[in-house]
């Protein structure tokens, strides 16, 4: 069996030099953080790991093609979606899963469904443990709050 994991990353890393090599340290940082508490929400939540770990390795895609963040998680899960069936390695159900994820990562006050609900997990202790020092973002302390109590952080 290959790694379709380590083969997308692979994909991903060499995308984001290209596209973004002024912003490489904040891209490779951010998308394998996320990635990373993906699988850890994915693990308490009964979730597949390697699904989590690829909706946050391709969560912010579009910002690292076009540099926007306009639009950025409806068209990164348009880029997402062409990136997983151009390997050949993803079920239609997987990337189904995987793009709804990634289309509604930005919609951090509503309730969707669990890969939705992980994926804006991730991306919210991504943010908020990259620097200790800052602040959490407005938008973002509900959410924050119920995980610092979902995983006992008090």
């Amino acid at each position: 069996m290959t790694d379709r994991l380590e083969i997308l990353r692979n994909d991903i890393d060499r995308l984001i030099y290209k596209k973004q090599p002024g912003y490489s340290r904040y891209f490779i940082n951010h998308l394998y953080g996320v990635s990373k508490f993906c699988v850890l929400i994915a693990l308490k939540r009964g979730l597949d790991p390697e699904i989590a770990a690829t909706c946050g390795m391709l969560h912010d895609i579009y910002q690292v093609t076009d540099g926007t963040t306009q639009d950025h998680a409806i068209r990164g899960a348009e880029i997402a979606g062409q990136m997983l069936k151009a390997t050949k390695q993803y079920s239609d159900e997987e990337i189904n899963v995987i793009t709804a994820a990634i289309s509604v990562h930005n919609k951090k006050r509503k309730i969707h469904g669990p890969y939705e609900e992980l994926l804006k997990d991730a991306d919210v202790l991504d943010h908020c443990f990259y620097n200790p020092g800052y602040s959490v973002l407005e938008k973002e302390v509900d959410r924050y709050n119920s995980l610092v109590e979902e995983f006992g952080l008090e």
